[in-house]
């Protein structure tokens, strides 16, 4: 039987379906097949929904240009990766990343929820149950299904914008068909309108509950929505989002901003050493800044270096050269192994050894803050930025430089805090696909890498993953 790659290991995580139909008139003896709505809820909280596993195959971190690399990262790749060559050719902007025989965690992980997401809402429309209780589900489901489609298009569809419109971005799959094998990409802009209209026609039936990280509520939902529209460059359609998720978010007892003040009262405000940062730390899936969890644990530069290796990753000197001495943050990034020893650069280990692929707080803010800065509301975008500023930085020191003059140089600023918030995790690679066009981005390139005495510059058309050959070879349609 012809294998199809996008569902191949769907099939086995999901046990729990109604669209899966069996030629008995009865459940298959030892399988539980969905019928009710509190079945279909228990659906969502899978450990695979919230847990990524992208491990090394994670290639938005190696193809993020605030790190550094030396000869020896490339040997501590070598012997503890199992995709050395892969993460070597990231990290040097080359056009083919993916070995031949290789699979791609990053586009099987998104549609094996994307099935999963599928079989909850052809379930629901059958499942017997509370009305208002499904139609939250139902909502739910459409919602992550979308935002699946959004995640997988970061890495392997080009940014939206005018340019790209008509060129070719992914399928869009909405059934839950496991004998499918043709699935047709659609543009870009079909794309992402499919995106924003299943998401803006959900948003408003999510359930209004705190309980996040997990499971999509109504503020996860439109927080979600407001960074779709973000990275589509659609500042004002993102902040009417935004400002909803904000105000939803405001004295909310599960999901609030860490307080490093306090917690590094402890600490004299000092550099914390790798073993200390073990417990300082949370996972994702505790972290109270996580509103919507969607971890992948991978192999970082924190475990080399604490069992004094050489790292496989170090930020460059002027990224850490953002931090001031009252940023609380840069007592989370080590310059120093388990032994005391100095490293040749600092190492963001404050990120652990878990990025959060789904969306936290702190995201929130600041593109609240850089939606507001670019439709000119610069005090409004001040105040936020303080906010949470006030929660990273020591006392009097919280405020806005004197230096930030205009709209210009704020949005910058914006950017400059989104890379103190997120050095070192990936993050920084959404940034340039989403900025690769904009004028007050220009100043920032080239976009490269160093790698011992070599240096590599990343293209536009490197702002995407071309598709592995183990995928296309099954799926012929989707050559791009």
């Amino acid at each position: 039987m012809k294998k199809n790659i996008l569902y191949g290991l769907a099939i086995c995580c999901l046990t729990l379906s109604a669209s899966c139909n069996s030629f008995l008139d009865e459940a298959p003896r030892g399988n539980a097949i969905a019928q009710t709505v509190d079945d279909y809820d228990a659906m969502f909280d899978g450990s695979q929904n919230f847990n990524m596993m992208l491990g090394e195959q994670y290639y938005a971190l190696w193809k993020s240009d605030d790190l550094i690399f030396t000869d020896g990262c490339l040997n501590t790749i070598a012997m503890s990766s199992s995709f050395p060559t892969s993460v070597q050719a990231a990290i040097e902007y080359a056009d083919k990343i993916y070995r031949d025989d290789e699979s791609t965690n990053e586009f099987d992980k998104c549609y094996n929820q994307i099935y999963m997401y599928n079989s909850i809402v052809a379930g629901l429309k059958s499942a017997s149950g509370d009305a208002d209780k499904k139609k939250h589900l139902l909502a739910e489901a459409r919602v992550c299904r979308a935002y699946m489609h959004f995640l997988v298009a970061q890495w392997y569809a080009a940014p939206y914008n005018e340019k790209n419109a008509n060129e070719t971005a992914l399928p869009i799959i909405t059934e839950a068909n496991t004998q499918a094998t043709e699935f047709t990409p659609v543009s870009v802009k079909e794309y992402y309108d499919w995106i924003v209209s299943e998401m803006e026609s959900a948003c408003p039936d999510l359930e209004e509950r705190t309980e996040h990280r997990m499971r999509c509520y109504k503020p996860t939902g439109y927080a979600l929505l407001g960074k779709v529209y973000f990275y589509m460059n659609q500042y004002d359609k993102a902040l009417v989002c935004l400002q909803n998720a904000y105000k939803l978010l405001q004295d909310d007892p599960n999901v609030y901003l860490t307080d490093h003040i306090s917690k590094q009262n402890s600490f004299g405000y000092q550099e914390l050493s790798m073993s200390q940062l073990l417990g300082y730390i949370p996972y994702p899936y505790r972290d109270n800044e996580v509103l919507f969890c969607k971890c992948s644990a991978g192999m970082r530069q924190y475990y080399p270096a604490y069992y004094s290796m050489e790292a496989t990753d170090y930020l460059k000197p002027e990224i850490y050269d953002l931090y001031d001495t009252h940023d609380l943050r840069r007592n989370l990034i080590c310059t120093k192994n388990a032994k005391g020893v100095a490293l040749v650069y600092p190492t963001a280990t404050f990120v652990g050894a878990m990025t959060n692929l789904g969306i936290t707080l702190p995201e929130v803010y600041l593109m609240l803050a850089e939606c507001e800065a670019r439709i000119g509301s610069e005090k409004t975008a001040k105040d936020v930025l303080v906010s949470l500023r006030s929660t990273r930085i020591l006392s009097g020191s919280e405020g806005i430089p004197f230096t930030v003059t205009d709209r210009n140089s704020l949005i910058r600023f914006c950017l400059d805090e989104e890379e103190r918030e997120f050095a070192g995790t990936g993050f920084r690679f959404y940034t340039v696909r989403r900025l690769w066009n904009d004028p007050i981005f220009q100043a920032q390139k080239p976009i490269t890498h160093t790698v011992g005495n070599k240096t590599y510059t990343m293209t536009e058309s490197q702002l995407k993953c071309p598709l592995p050959k183990t995928v296309l070879i099954y799926n012929p349609n989707m050559q791009q």
